[in-house]
Formats: C-alpha cells, structure tokens, sequence
C-alpha cells in the first residue's frame, strides 16, 4: 500500500476556522455563503484511475471530510483505483490555526475582475512546505457559475482555488471606510493640528522675543550680565501681561460708549 501522506498545519498565531468576521472581510458578505463546497477531478492514469477531491469550508471547518484532518480550512485528498482496489494516497490539510493573508484586487465599478485573494502559507505535508490560494471573484447573481468552487491547480507545492460569488463582492453598505466630510460638527483632529502649529509659532514668537531684548538690553549696557538683562526682559512682559486687561476693559468701554452715543441724535 501507497503511504499515506497526513499534512496538518501548526503555527503560533490564533485564528478560529475561516472566520469571516475578520476585519479584512468586513466588506464582503461571505456569511451568506456558509458552508462546504467541493471539486472532484478525475483522470485516467493507466493502469489505475486517479480521483482529486479537493473541498473549502467558508466561514466554518470542513466537518463532512473524514478522510481529512481535523479543524481544515482546505482539504484535498487523491485516491488511485486499480483492480478494484480503493487506496487513499494524499490528504493534503491547511489547518484553520495557519494564518491568513487578505489581498484585495480590482474594483467592482471596472471591467476586469474583481474579489479577494486569501493565502495560506508555509504548511507542514511530509517533507515539505506547501501553499494556497483561494481566489474569490465577484461575480453578479445569477451567473450560471456562482457559488461554484474550483480547482485551478495542484503541484505539490502550491493549491490554487477559485471561487465566484456575489458575496465577493465590497458590500455597498460597508464600503465607506473614511467618515463623511460634513460630520455634524464634531472635531475630527483637524482643528487640533492648527491650534497646536499657532501655539507652537506663539511659544518661538515669545521666546525671541525675551532673549532677544535681553541681548539688546546687554549690549545697550543697561544690566551688569545677560542674566541680569533676561530678568528685566522678563519682569517687563509680566508688567505688560498684568496692564493687558485693563487695557482690553478700556478699549471695550470706548467702543461701546461710542457706539451707545450713536444712538442719541442732537436737539
């Protein structure tokens, strides 16, 4: 009998199945599409028969396979038929714990196709790493091959996939990823750079100008030393901070006074 070839993939990162609540699928609707789907390829290879049966599990594990491993995203298997003997030669199983990568393609508004790539890397069957790829296609309702999964290819090396369906397709309703411009008012950082950039400018504004007077001040020879001159810079613009209320209630009081005698005309 052939040996068997049992792949199952360990890997540290932690993942549930093929979980469609995942962030990068937010936008698709592969919900709808729950469940288990399968291709069977068969091929005359004399003096046996050969039969491929490769199955996906969307949004759960593969539960109907027994000839597969547990907890299997992907599972493909090879079973050679001779003199009326059933042998089970590989079982090839991505693992729900191997992590996933999500590659977007294309646009729904554009001609060429457009879906979602989702990669599974580095698998352990026997001797050697393996990799796959299924590739979900947006594809309109009603297409004659919706919902449908298909085996591109199988080197030994590399398990490609499709699958068209709707649900492959950016949800309308979950597309707008930036918030609208007009949100009602609420600050959205924007305003906060500016106040932060004036506060900056008004911090360098001050800072010149108390060390720059203090230089003038020392080089007109009006303090002993440069501290002395800071101190006198200093105790200047505290004087100037403590008169600018004043100062302000004076202005306001002849602009409103003013305004107030407008309203009176002469007899």
């Amino acid at each position: 009998m052939m040996r068997v070839l049992y792949a199952v993939a360990f890997v540290a990162s932690v993942a549930s199945a093929f979980d469609c609540s995942v962030k990068e699928l937010s936008q698709y609707d592969f919900q709808s599409i729950k469940g288990e789907y399968t291709d069977i390829i068969r091929k005359s290879t004399p003096p046996s028969n050969s039969v491929f049966i490769w199955s996906i599990g969307i949004c759960q594990n593969l539960e109907t396979r027994e000839d597969c491993p547990k907890n299997s995203d992907i599972c493909g298997s090879k079973r050679v038929l001779v003199d009326d003997k059933d042998v089970l030669s590989e079982v090839i199983g991505f693992n729900s714990n191997l992590q996933k990568e999500y590659t977007p393609f294309g646009f729904n508004d554009q001609p060429q196709e457009s879906g979602i790539n989702i990669t599974y890397r580095g698998v352990n069957w026997g001797d050697s790493l393996v990799d796959g790829t299924i590739k979900f296609i947006c594809t309109p309702k009603g297409d004659a091959n919706e919902n449908r999964f298909k085996l591109i290819g199988w080197n030994g090396a590399l398990f490609e996939g499709e699958f068209r369906s709707h649900a492959a397709c950016i949800n309308s309703n979950k597309e707008q990823k930036t918030p609208p411009t007009n949100n009602g008012g609420n600050d959205n950082g924007e305003s906060w750079g500016w106040f932060t950039w004036i506060f900056i400018f008004m911090v360098l504004f001050l800072s010149i100008y108390i060390i720059g007077g203090a230089w003038f001040q020392y080089n007109k020879g009006n303090a002993i030393d440069f501290q002395s001159a800071l101190r006198e810079v200093l105790e200047n613009f505290v004087d100037l901070l403590k008169g600018l209320p004043a100062f302000i209630k004076e202005v306001v009081e002849k602009v409103t006074g003013n305004s107030n005698r407008g309203e009176y005309s002469a007899v």
